[in-house]
């Protein structure tokens, strides 16, 4: 009985140690200009909670928001916890040359926001820089 005992004790724990994800790699802020753009991890968009995905642009003095724009959106399986499936940006970078912001998130996608048009293009990597290159070139990958 106590070896049952012990037993589902463990396995208690091991779940509970296995269900919780690391926290999110911060992302240092850019500036571009007067205005600073951000990777938060938890924001809101028309007073809709997001959780990753997103880019915000604030003025550098004021701090007010001057844009945002969701990058992707994340599908939950409602079986499992939230927090183990959020996937959040982890890198932002400014190609100055040509007007863009490109970002990576968890899953190793990479994206290019159009700092004029906030379009945003996902990129696919095939194993060459081919598509990267005609939307932002001479710019390579992350990774």
């Amino acid at each position: 009985m106590k070896n049952l005992f012990l037993l589902f004790l463990s396995a208690l724990l091991v779940s509970s140690v296995f269900a919780k994800r690391a926290a999110p790699i911060e992302v240092p802020a850019l500036a571009v200009g007067d205005v600073t753009i951000s990777a938060p991890h938890f924001a809101q968009i028309n007073g809709v909670p997001i959780r990753g995905g997103v880019l915000e642009a604030r003025d550098s003095r004021t701090k007010r928001l001057i844009w945002s724009v969701q990058v992707y959106k994340t599908k939950y399986d409602l079986g499992l916890e939230k927090d183990i499936q959020d996937v959040f940006i982890k890198t932002l970078s400014h190609d100055v040359t040509h007007g863009l912001l490109i970002m990576s998130d968890e899953r190793d996608r990479v994206f290019v926001v159009d700092l004029k048009t906030r379009k945003v293009t996902p990129l696919e990597r095939s194993g060459t820089t081919q598509k990267a290159e005609a939307v932002a070139p001479n710019r390579s990958l992350p990774g």
